[in-house]
């Protein structure tokens, strides 16, 4: 897991190519003016979707773990927590989908991060992650997550 400024992304570009790609698109303005929606890009191991949604859950109960692509979080609007937990004793509530490349499971909350539109969070294969939670209080929130293929 990688959580830094969105400014300093390109940074991290020499030990993942792909995100030279995903700094295009952020760098391009296009994400302004594209509907919300499911996109591939040029670089066949980089896709991303782009959507909306209301803040509602204070806890997170469910973590979802990719199997075979990196997760990049970036707010465009608003301000959300995401919770990350700890590995040790987690417990699957839905097994490996390979359509959603995803799987969900209960686990303990080892730390939070608190998302806002100068931040990233970048989520490795194997990571479990809960994003969309309230931070201090509901939010409106214009979401990009890029998915980098990388094995």
């Amino acid at each position: 897991m990688i959580i830094d400024k969105l400014s300093d992304l390109h940074r991290y570009a020499p030990a993942l190519p792909a995100l030279k790609t995903v700094c295009t698109i952020l760098e391009s303005g296009v994400l302004k003016n594209q509907s919300f929606g499911s996109y591939k890009t040029d670089n066949p191991a980089v896709r991303y979707n782009l959507f909306t949604y209301h803040t509602e859950k204070t806890e997170s109960d469910i973590y979802e773990i990719h199997r075979k692509e990196v997760d990049v979080q970036i707010l465009l609007s608003g301000f959300e927590r995401m919770d990350i937990a700890s590995k040790d004793g987690l417990e699957i509530v839905q097994e490996y989908d390979p359509a959603k490349e995803a799987m969900f499971l209960k686990g303990r909350r080892q730390v939070s991060y608190h998302a806002d539109t100068t931040t990233f969070a970048l989520f490795f294969p194997g990571e479990p992650h809960a994003p969309n939670l309230v931070d201090g209080k509901p939010a409106e929130v214009v979401k990009v997550v890029f998915k980098i293929l990388v094995s």
